[in-house]
């Protein structure tokens, strides 16, 4: 169970996140069901996910034309490598990734939640609590 303080903290991150989406700033995730979850939130925006017919670095180059990037993976070992690749080669490309979201919201639900999909259900449970 979460801390009112720490349910603040999450909601005060997604309302930062939907504002630089909002802006135009794309979000990078593993997939379909990280998208859904993030709407469900009331994120809304570009959302690149990554698509495993095709190379990552593929993946990181159509990013190109973004002046900026949030890196949103999941918060498991996959998804830490998925975002120290993306940044790196981000990065190279003339792209800032930012990865403060991913990194303020780990701490925050490390034992309750593994991927950004869960999120949302995890969320709805702590606030009807």
């Amino acid at each position: 169970m979460l801390t009112e303080e720490t349910l603040e903290q999450i909601n005060e991150l997604l309302i930062e996140l939907n504002k630089l989406a909002s802006d135009g700033v794309p979000i990078v995730v593993e997939g379909r069901e990280d998208e859904k979850a993030l709407k469900t939130l009331g994120v809304s925006g570009r959302f690149c996910r990554i698509s495993s017919g095709n190379s990552l670095l593929n993946f990181v180059e159509r990013l190109s034309g973004s002046r900026e990037i949030v890196i949103l993976t999941d918060f498991d070992r996959t998804g830490e490598e998925l975002a120290k690749f993306i940044n790196k080669h981000a990065k190279r490309l003339g792209i800032e990734p930012i990865t403060e979201f991913r990194e303020r919201l780990k701490p925050l639900v490390r034992r309750n939640v593994k991927d950004v999909e869960g999120l949302a259900k995890f969320l709805q449970k702590e606030r009807e609590r």
